[in-house]
């Protein structure tokens, strides 16, 4: 079993500002949500060994609320950083350009990266982790990165993959046994 969960708001979030590779705190309804994140994380029937969270501050905040609630130690880990949306990172979401990149599973930002560059940083993370069947792992991480993890364990068709999107500090479980075949064959 694998943990995600994307952090808690940010006021850029609130705003539809694009944070991308910003690094941007949680907002007072962030550090609520967390503790609520910590609380459904400790009545886990199955409980959550280790934390991995990406380096921005959002998601770091959010994985040491729910670690301190559940006394488990935090680890970083680069790959699980949000897609870097280039020259629109910190603009408003409501860009027709922003848009339009946004649909395209391998189209980079202006200066930035793809869905698909997202993808191939975090296949090699979520293999290493199906490997090390001691632990159940949550991911703290972004609502892009929980996109490229939900199309390996759940293959979605384009249009869907850009329509789903990961409500802040919510808690989502996937199973090793529904991995993506086409990951492990190459």
């Amino acid at each position: 079993m694998l943990y995600v969960a994307r952090h808690g708001e940010t006021e850029w979030n609130k705003q539809g500002i694009i944070s991308g590779r910003s690094d941007i705190a949680l907002s007072g309804v962030g550090y609520r949500q967390a503790a609520k994140l910590a609380e459904e994380v400790a009545q886990l029937d199955k409980p959550i060994t280790r934390i991995i969270h990406s380096p921005l501050e959002r998601a770091y905040e959010t994985a040491r609320i729910v670690g301190e609630k559940n006394q488990l130690s935090l680890n970083v880990d680069n790959r699980l950083i949000e897609l870097d949306y280039g020259d629109y990172d910190g603009t408003s979401d409501e860009q027709e350009g922003y848009l339009k990149t946004r649909t395209q599973f391998a189209l980079r930002y202006p200066n930035g990266e793809s869905l698909m560059d997202v993808y191939a940083r975090i296949v090699p993370l979520l293999e290493e982790l199906e490997q090390d069947q001691e632990n159940v792992y949550l991911l703290v991480c972004h609502n892009s990165v929980i996109r490229a993890i939900k199309n390996y364990f759940e293959p979605l068709e384009n249009d869907k993959v850009f329509d789903y999107r990961t409500p802040n500090a919510k808690l989502i479980s996937f199973d090793w046994k529904n991995a993506a075949v086409v990951s492990k064959s190459a």
